[in-house]
């Protein structure tokens, strides 16, 4: 709990959420949509894609859209570590956010999953089935609920 109200008190988390700046909380926050944007909305391209939606676009033409989604995961990496400092003490001890990164890690994993069930021989020969499917129903159900818990962090921690 000190390293958290260490982190929480420093300078830079200080003027972070109690700054009137725009490019305090306000960029921070808006960079990390933008991160979980490229991320979950590149990711549910190609789930869709394996569930069966947009059956004449090849689906080997999604295998550019994973350096879009670590993009996205890395952005969104470096934005979320920034507003957690800004609240570390009370993001840090909470089940909420913790079940939030869960769910992330759990998500991150299933990117892999899927690209080296769909992708793994070489992106022009694609390969699909019911693990793939299966996949990436579970994929799109964790990424809903990821950012649901994100949502309602805002609103139990409201101050």
């Amino acid at each position: 709990m000190a390293l958290l109200s260490a982190l929480e008190s420093s300078g830079f988390s200080t003027w972070l959420r109690e700054s009137n700046s725009i490019w305090g909380y306000p960029t921070i926050l808006t960079l990390h949509t933008v991160g979980l944007a490229l991320l979950v909305g590149a990711n549910a391209v190609v789930d869709l894609k394996l569930l069966g939606f947009a059956p004449r676009l090849p689906l080997e033409d999604l295998s550019g859209g994973f350096r879009v989604m670590w993009f996205g995961f890395w952005l969104n990496a470096v934005t979320g570590a920034l507003l957690f400092a800004a609240d570390a003490t009370t993001r840090g001890t909470s089940r909420l956010f913790i079940g939030k990164l869960f769910l992330v890690g759990f998500g991150v994993a299933l990117i892999v999953a899927i690209r080296r069930q769909a992708f793994s021989t070489a992106p022009q020969r694609p390969r699909t089935g019911r693990a793939t499917t299966l996949l990436a129903a579970t994929s799109l159900v964790v990424w809903i609920a990821a950012i649901a818990a994100g949502r309602l962090m805002a609103y139990v921690y409201a101050s």
